[in-house]
């Protein structure tokens, strides 16, 4: 008896996501780097890269008491206070990293 010929599967019909392109790597080190220029506020319960970012740059300033976790903590705020009062920063409320307070840290 035969067997019956089974169907190949058809090709997928819709719409693709774009190929991913590989990101350049230099290679070199460069240290924290800063966060985007046309970044936003960052202020108390905020995380992510942009805070973890910050905070680095804390502690390379110095500010060591500030912990890299990435989440906008008290200890971050104090730091962002610190720097505010250390450069006469006045642009944005205390302890939050605003335009003002990231063009003078920029």
């Amino acid at each position: 008896m035969p067997v019956p010929a089974c169907p190949s599967p058809a090709p997928p019909t819709g719409p693709t996501a774009p190929p991913v392109r590989p990101r350049h790597r230099s290679g070199r080190a460069t240290g924290p780097a800063a966060p985007p220029a046309g970044a936003g506020t960052l202020r108390p319960g905020d995380g992510g890269a942009e805070v973890r970012a910050l905070q680095e740059r804390l502690q390379g300033q110095g500010f060591t008491y500030v912990s890299v976790t990435g989440l906008y903590d008290d200890r971050t705020r104090r730091g962002a206070a610190r720097l505010q009062s250390d450069r006469g920063i006045t642009g944005d409320p205390e302890g939050v990293y605003g335009p003002a307070t990231r063009a003078a840290f920029g």
